[in-house]
C-alpha cells in the first residue's frame, strides 16, 4: 500500500473517532450529572519497528514517518460538575465521590451482577410513590438495596448530607451511596447512567456529601467542546484531501509506466 495513504487514513479514522466522541459530549453539555468521554491517543510506531525489525529491508525513511496514531478506550471524566440550586425537594446532588445506586429492571441486558449508578439527582415520585429517576423511571435504592418508598407530600421532605431522609420528623430511609472497587470496571449505559461491571462496590468516602434542591450540572464545557469540534472536522477534511493527493499520485505513477511499458 501506499505509505502516505496509509498514514492518511488513519488520520481520517483516528478523526473520525474523535469526531464521535466530542460530538456526542456535546449533545450532553445539559444532561444532569453527565460525564464527559475522554478519548486518549497515542503515536503508533511503524509495523517494522512494532515486530522488532522484522523486515530487515524496510526504508528507514518510512520507518522515520511514524506508524499513525492510535486510540485508546474511551474513559470517563469524573471530575466534579458545578452543582445549580433549583429549590425542588426532590432534586438532589453529590458534592464529592460516589453515585447513586439504580435498581435494574428485571429484563435488563448484562450480567445479572452489574450494578447501575447514576450522578443524576433529578428524581421524582413514581405512582407507588417510590423514589425514581425522572427521566428513566428507575428507582433509587436505599442502604438496604431496596427502593425507597415516600410517605405524605414531597415538600416536607428533608434530605441530610448523610442521605438520610425524614419525612414528618421521622427517617424512613438513607440513600445507598457507592463507588467501584475498580474505576476501571465502569462504563456508560445510556444518557445519565453508568454500569459497574462484577458489581464490586465500595461506600462513599466519609467527606462525600448530598445537597437537597440542588442538580450537578454536566462536565462539559459547550463552548469549549465546540471549538474542538470545529478543529476535528478540518483536520478530517485534512486527512480526505491528504488521500486525494496520494491517489492522484498514484494513478498518474500508473499512467506514466503505461507508457513505457
Amino acid at each position: 500500500m501506499n505509505y502516505g495513504f496509509h498514514l492518511s487514513t488513519a488520520g481520517l479514522v483516528t478523526g473520525m473517532r474523535r469526531l464521535d466522541t466530542v460530538a456526542n459530549n456535546l449533545s450532553n453539555a445539559m444532561t444532569i450529572g453527565y460525564k464527559a468521554d475522554v478519548l486518549t491517543l497515542e503515536a503508533r510506531r511503524p509495523e517494522n519497528l512494532e515486530n522488532g525489525g522484522l523486515y530487515p529491508d524496510t526504508n528507514q525513511a518510512l520507518d522515520a514517518l511514524g506508524g499513525g496514531t492510535l486510540f485508546r478506550p474511551t474513559s470517563i471524566d469524573l471530575t466534579q460538575g458545578v452543582l445549580r440550586d433549583t429549590g425542588r425537594p426532590l432534586d438532589l446532588a453529590i458534592e464529592g465521590e460516589g453515585f447513586f445506586v439504580l435498581e435494574k429492571a428485571a429484563n435488563a441486558a448484562g450480567p445479572s451482577n452489574d450494578v447501575l449508578v447514576t450522578r443524576a439527582g433529578a428524581l421524582t415520585r413514581d405512582a407507588q410513590s417510590r423514589l425514581v429517576l425522572a427521566t428513566s423511571g428507575a428507582a433509587v435504592l436505599g442502604i438496604d438495596g431496596n427502593p425507597i418508598t415516600l410517605e405524605g407530600q414531597s415538600a416536607d421532605l428533608l434530605i441530610d448530607a448523610s442521605g438520610s431522609i425524614f419525612q414528618g420528623g421521622e427517617e424512613i430511609g438513607r440513600l445507598q451511596l457507592v463507588m467501584p472497587a475498580d474505576l476501571a470496571t465502569l462504563r456508560k449505559e445510556g444518557r445519565d447512567a453508568l454500569r459497574i461491571a462484577g458489581g464490586k462496590t465500595v461506600p462513599a468516602p466519609e467527606g462525600t456529601a448530598i445537597r437537597q434542591r440542588a442538580l450537578e450540572e454536566s462536565t462539559v464545557d459547550s463552548v469549549a467542546t465546540l471549538a474542538e469540534l470545529m478543529r476535528i472536522s478540518r483536520g478530517i477534511d485534512f486527512s480526505m484531501r491528504l488521500m486525494q493527493y496520494q491517489d492522484q499520485m498514484t494513478g498518474r505513477m500508473v499512467e506514466a509506466f503505461g507508457r513505457f511499458a
